[in-house]
């Protein structure tokens, strides 16, 4: 699995596919911190919020870079379609872990906070920002080309699913209360967002159900996506 990790993360990087996004991530991060001080958690809700889209757009960039015939060579040489998407993702979470990096420590690095940064807060700007990375990865998947060929209709409406589920709690505020339960489907990236919605974050119940929660969902579609997948596939 590593060696083919290893060729699918060479091969996107011949590609340049990765140049938009991640040249993007990084210009935000720079320019966010141009004004100093800023709030600790606000800010890292922020990055989070970029982060969700960034990690959507590699996603879905790398997944459908293969064309049909290069597809089939991996797969037939990786004896399984699983086996390629298991390597893509972790070329994903590769990229997305040093964008991630990036975003928790430069800040730190240059002074941007308005407060000193203890050990508990990296540990949950790191966890927040780990856990909007999968949420964005596990929603993407439904949108490469694996299902959908029609590339404009599937980025429109990945973009306006990642968008309502950051405005989650305003759109389920204005529900009835027999719509309510739609707020279990929406991805829980508000979720997040609540989080951090306080200059400190402290380890409670509410902390750990949230995660336990993001992480339930996470681990769902996952489940569901590769199950689906093996289904359609014989390889």
């Amino acid at each position: 699995m590593i060696a083919l990790a290893s060729y699918l993360f060479k091969d996107y990087l011949r590609s340049f596919l990765y140049v938009p996004p991640v040249t993007i991530f990084f210009l935000w991060t720079f320019v966010a911190y141009t004004y100093v001080p800023n709030p600790v958690f606000s800010s890292y809700a922020v990055s989070c919020a970029v982060l969700y889209f960034i990690t959507a757009w590699i996603t879905v960039t790398l997944i459908n870079k293969e064309d049909t015939t290069q597809l089939h060579i991996t797969t037939v040489h990786a004896r399984s379609i699983i086996a390629v998407l298991i390597g893509k993702l972790l070329v994903v979470l590769f990229v997305v872990s040093c964008l991630t990096v990036l975003a928790v420590f430069y800040p730190i690095l240059i002074g941007a906070f308005n407060r000193s940064v203890t050990i508990w807060d990296v540990m949950v700007a790191i966890l927040v920002h780990v856990l909007i990375s999968l949420l964005s990865i596990a929603v993407s998947l439904y949108f490469t080309k694996i299902w959908n060929k029609r590339t404009l209709s599937t980025w429109l409406l990945l973009v306006l699913i990642l968008v309502i589920s950051l405005a989650k709690g305003r759109i389920v505020n204005g529900l009835p209360d027999s719509l309510s339960f739609i707020s279990w489907i929406i991805p829980p990236s508000f979720t997040i967002m609540e989080m951090l919605s306080e200059d400190t974050v402290l380890l409670n119940a509410s902390l750990l159900f949230n995660t336990l929660y993001i992480v339930s969902y996470v681990v769902f579609l996952f489940g569901i996506f590769f199950v689906l997948l093996r289904k359609r596939t014989p390889l």
